[in-house]
């Protein structure tokens, strides 16, 4: 007998990937973390084992792919960031945070991607236009010249965390992503482990932390090349908890 969806959803706040209308490509490698969370009708790994932090502070491994994030194209996006109180960074491939935690990515003169907070799992996004996550109390339509891009379902969301980012970019980038060469906000559009991807330089509580947005066909093969990076480091999988408290 199938066992229903109802019943894959404990009473405790946790969640399971297979209750979801939509996964990771690598949900079956995080299952194992304790306990998972919702966010926005998906799934989070909150914790993998009691020494999570530590490794989040050395090499950190996370799949974001579940937490929310959205994309605008068009001359009018600024004003739809401006009525949402969002930042609008300075130039192409420069990121910015927002007061709740967002950040807002500039891929182009007119494309900006937006990464939900890791705290309010992606709430502040959930009130933009044009989104599936949008409901009666979201902002108007988006602005004349602005249009909707749906990376939430092109692109799988993975993040590096921790002293050792740099060190273990370089074993699968070619791209010098140090510190004094890739300072923080920094956006590079480049090829990784040999798949394309978009690596942006963030903090999160004071841990240096690397989001890494790549092709959803391609995020479990990823997934699979960071943890084997991590390894000499004494590096791992970690969960959102080891990030956010």
């Amino acid at each position: 007998m199938t066992q229903s969806t109802e019943s894959l959803q404990p009473d405790n706040g946790q969640f399971w990937a297979e209750a979801a209308l939509s996964r990771s490509a690598c949900y079956r490698r995080t299952a194992v973390a304790q306990p998972m969370l919702a966010a926005g009708g998906q799934q989070l790994p909150e914790r993998f084992d009691p020494q999570d932090v530590e490794r989040a502070k050395k090499a950190g491994v996370l799949d974001l792919s579940g937490l929310l994030r959205a994309g605008y194209r068009g001359a009018g996006t600024p004003e739809l960031l401006g009525n949402a109180g969002l930042p609008i960074p300075a130039r192409p491939n420069l990121a910015a945070a927002g007061a709740d935690g967002d950040w807002v990515l500039r891929l182009s003169n007119t494309e900006y991607w937006l990464l939900g907070s890791l705290t309010n799992r992606g709430e502040t996004l959930a009130k933009l236009p044009g989104l599936d996550a949008c409901d009666s109390g979201c902002l108007d339509a988006t602005p004349d010249a602005c249009y909707p891009l749906f990376c939430m379902d092109s692109h799988g969301w993975l993040m590096l965390t921790g002293e050792h980012v740099s060190d273990v970019m370089a074993k699968l980038c070619g791209v010098d992503l140090r510190e004094e060469a890739f300072p923080l906000g920094s956006i590079a559009q480049t090829s990784l482990a040999r798949i394309n991807g978009i690596i942006v330089h963030q903090e999160i509580n004071g841990l240096t932390a690397y989001s890494i947005l790549c092709d959803n066909a391609s995020t479990d093969y990823l997934w699979t090349a960071l943890i084997d990076a991590v390894q000499e480091f004494d590096g791992g999988p970690v969960g959102l908890a080891s990030v956010v408290g």
